[in-house]
C-alpha cells in the first residue's frame, strides 16, 4: 500500500526540485508518468508502492545534467536519488528495489528486468508519445538550441547519438522515440500507444524538408 504521507512529502520535495526545468523533464513530466504507471499496475499488477515511487524520482538524472551542463547517466546519480529517499522517509528494504529501477529505466531495449521496471519504463515511453510526448520533444530541441530538421544528415544517419548529438528533433523522434514505442511490455501499455506513434510518423514526414 501507498503511504500517503510519505508520498505526500516526496512529491513535495521533487516538485522543489524540478520546478525551474524546463527541457521537458520536468515535475509535470513526472507526474505524468507516475499516473501512466498507477493505470497500468491496475491492470497488471506488481508493487504499487515501488512503481509509484520510482516513476516520481526516475529522472534525477536529468536534473543532475542540467546542473552539470552535460548528460549524466541515470546510474551515475544513484547516491543523489538514495538521499532523496532516505531524507523522505522511504523505508529501506524498499529503496534498493527503486534503485534498481531508476538505474535500469532507460534500457528499454533489454528485456531482463522485473515487472515493475516494465511498467515504469513503459510509463516513461508512452510519456514520450503522441501530442504531449511531441510537444516535450520540441520544447527539450529548442532549451538545447537543436534544430527541428537538418536534412544534411539522412534521418538514419550514423551520427546521431541521443542526448549527445541528436541532430535534430526529426532525428530524435525517428531514431529514439518511435522504435521505443516497438519496445513496450505491457499489453495496457501497447493499447494506450495506439495511435500516438502515428502522430510522430507524420510529423516527421511533413517537417523534415
Amino acid at each position: 500500500m501507498l503511504s500517503l504521507p510519505v508520498l505526500k512529502k516526496l512529491t513535495k520535495e521533487i516538485y522543489k526540485l524540478f520546478k525551474e526545468e524546463n527541457t521537458g523533464h520536468d515535475f509535470s513530466h513526472l507526474k505524468r508518468v507516475m499516473q501512466n504507471a498507477i493505470y497500468i499496475q491496475k491492470r497488471e499488477g506488481g508493487d504499487l508502492y515501488i512503481i509509484a515511487i520510482s516513476a516520481l524520482v526516475h529522472d534525477i538524472h536529468r536534473l543532475v545534467s542540467n546542473q552539470k551542463g552535460y548528460f549524466v547517466r541515470a546510474e551515475d546519480c544513484l547516491d543523489v536519488v538514495e538521499k532523496i529517499l532516505k531524507d523522505c522517509g522511504i523505508e529501506e528494504d524498499k529503496i534498493k528495489e527503486i534503485l534498481y529501477i531508476v538505474e535500469n529505466h532507460e534500457r528499454k531495449r533489454e528485456k531482463i528486468f522485473n515487472l515493475e521496471t516494465y511498467i515504469v519504463q513503459d510509463a516513461d515511453i508512452l510519456d514520450a508519445l503522441g501530442k504531449i510526448g511531441l510537444k516535450r520533444c520540441l520544447k527539450y530541441c529548442k532549451t538545447h538550441k537543436i534544430p527541428v530538421s537538418n536534412t544534411k544528415y539522412p534521418l538514419n544517419s550514423p551520427e546521431y547519438i541521443p542526448d549527445i548529438n541528436p541532430i535534430s528533433s526529426c532525428h530524435y523522434i525517428y531514431n529514439t522515440i518511435i522504435p521505443n514505442a516497438d519496445f513496450l511490455y505491457t499489453e495496457t501499455a501497447k493499447k494506450m500507444a495506439k495511435g500516438k506513434v502515428k502522430m510522430l510518423e507524420n510529423f516527421v514526414k511533413h517537417n523534415y524538408k
